[in-house]
């Protein structure tokens, strides 16, 4: 690993034409101590303020660079208000580039490029989430505070509806696979452009549909990156949104005699947990292994004379529903069920509150038909099978030879929470079994570039009621050392050779502390209580 003093008295070196070549580590340290902080601040601002005249590569708009000192709660006044990122602390000294990227005659990207002062030689994209045509600054600001030169564009839209897709097939492509590899390959110029000399290793971090687009670049475009963090990953996106539209119709509306309140979905948690939260061997609230709980919601029917925290034989039929995979017409799976175990008396979700889900609208309006009039409460089974036989550009992501990737060298780490109620987290272990039957190779030996950790008590990408705290995001880390970080157990892995054979997770508390550690097992391996120890011991934990 390089030391960040030692990157950034090699820049200097660089930018202050003191050599032209790179100098020895020894040398490059001595330099480093001849620099005192403020110089080196100072000069990187030069260097940021100079950066706009000295950008070259074609077709690239420019439209600032600013250098943002540490400590920095940076404003984005110009990003779209349903992106809800209004503004960001930035911790670390950065150069701040934003830009737009053509991707056809008639689309582009926004497009920024954070450069950190303390640069570790490694370049990182971010991603997107849902829709969203939005700059995840969040990622922009973890990437950088680790020391990765780091870029995150727009998707090729602005805001989080799907509206931009109405008869605009280049914003779907764009969406699908063309922003992000499209920032990749600007966003790797940029680099040797501005530090003045090439990166080493080339990571990407998502979750969501950011999780999706790290397996696309995977798939489609081995080369990009060395290491991929992909979390909770929307593969067969189009089933997604058919799913969403299934489970509108099992509820109905809130007048339906079929609709679960708020109260009984609690209801329904507590039997959930009451029925399966032993099967891991502790009683503790969390489902490690939510495969093996077999939910049956008929025992939750009202007694005679019963008339609350009960259901109805058609509302214990809307719970079995949910809790049951969503077939095709001819018999053919289109998605897994919702996992049991998700926190519904925590938080409903949005699924269950008897309005159909808003990116299902749109995704049936502004791609599948392009008839703005099309109205969710009308899904039917018939809509999921023309949506999913279109699959524009191969959105659904679920390409199970991934050879190529890994003859190159590179790594996938991926992540999926147990809590998950956007995506269900059985989708993950059925692509992995894809890729596996596809290859031909068993898990030990996918171990060797693809491993897949479930998280449990991790509501979608973070948060939730365990140890989710893996290293994901800002405020989901507990850590910067590999061991507490899956971001850093990638760099590990990629630059050392030394796997992850768990991902660790701390729960934390509401001001930042830590209340316990988890090791998350690598799929196929479950974790089981001992019996041995506090439920919250990490030691009392095996993945068997």
């Amino acid at each position: 690993m390089y030391p960040p003093l030692q990157h950034v008295a090699l820049w200097m070196n660089q930018v202050l034409n003191v050599s032209s070549n790179f100098l020895s580590y020894s040398t490059q340290f001595q330099t480093s101590s001849l620099l005192n902080n403020t110089t080196i601040l100072a000069n990187f601002d030069a260097k940021c303020s100079r950066f706009a005249s000295e950008v070259d590569i074609p077709g690239v708009k420019l439209h600032f660079t600013q250098y943002v000192p540490g400590g920095t709660n940076l404003s984005f006044p110009e990003n779209h208000p349903t992106c809800g990122i209004p503004y960001q602390t930035v911790s670390s000294d950065i150069c701040r580039v934003a830009m737009t990227v053509p991707t056809s005659e008639s689309s582009e990207i926004s497009l920024e490029a954070w450069f950190p002062v303390n640069y570790s030689g490694r370049f990182l994209s971010t991603a997107n989430r849902g829709f969203s045509g939005c700059i995840l600054y969040n990622e922009l600001e973890f990437a950088t505070s680790l020391g990765f030169a780091s870029v995150g564009a727009n998707n090729g839209h602005n805001g989080t509806s799907g509206f931009a897709f109405l008869n605009n097939p280049n914003a779907i492509a764009d969406y699908t696979y063309r922003s992000v590899h499209t920032g990749v390959v600007v966003g790797k110029e940029l680099v040797k452009q501005f530090y003045g000399f090439p990166f080493h290793k080339s990571y990407f971090l998502g979750c969501s549909s950011g999780g999706r687009q790290g397996f696309k670049e995977a798939q489609d475009f081995p080369a990009d990156f060395d290491g991929i963090v992909a979390g909770a990953p929307a593969f067969r996106l189009t089933r997604i949104m058919s799913w969403g539209g299934a489970l509108y119709k099992a509820t109905g509306d809130s007048e339906s005699d079929t609709f679960l309140t708020p109260e009984l979905w609690a209801v329904v948690y507590d039997e959930v947990l009451r029925q399966c939260d032993a099967l891991d061997g502790a009683v503790d609230g969390l489902l490690e292994d939510p495969g093996m709980c077999q939910f049956t919601p008929e025992t939750l029917i009202c007694s005679k004379g019963q008339t609350s925290s009960c259901l109805t034989g058609k509302q214990a039929q809307t719970v079995r529903t949910i809790f049951s995979p969503f077939y095709s017409l001819d018999g053919q799976l289109l998605f897994p069920r919702m996992q049991p175990g998700i926190n519904t008396k925590k938080q409903v979700p949005f699924y269950f509150e008897g309005v159909p889900w808003e990116l299902t609208e749109d995704w049936f309006k502004y791609v599948v038909y392009n008839d703005t009039t099309w109205d969710g409460r009308n899904f039917s089974t018939a809509d999921a099978m023309i949506a999913a036989a279109q699959n524009p550009f191969n959105i659904e992501t679920w390409e199970g030879d991934l050879s190529a990737f890994a003859k190159k060298g590179g790594k996938i780490l991926t992540y999926h929470g147990l809590q998950d109620f956007v995506i269900s987290s059985e989708l993950s272990q059925l692509y992995y079994a894809h890729v596996s039957r596809t290859m031909d190779m068993p898990p030990h030996e996918l171990d060797s570039f693809y491993r897949l950790f479930y998280v449990s008590g991790m509501d979608h990408c973070r948060g939730g009621d365990g140890a989710s705290a893996i290293g994901q995001d800002v405020g989901s880390s507990a850590g910067r050392d590999p061991n507490e970080n899956a971001l850093m157990a990638m760099v590990r892995w990629v630059e050392e050779g030394i796997a992850p054979e768990v991902l660790r997770g701390a729960k934390l508390s509401t001001d930042g502390s830590v209340e316990y550690w988890r090791g998350h097992c690598k799929w196929p391996k479950k974790n089981r209580y001992t019996g041995h120890g506090s439920i919250t011991d990490e030691s009392a934990w095996q993945c068997t």
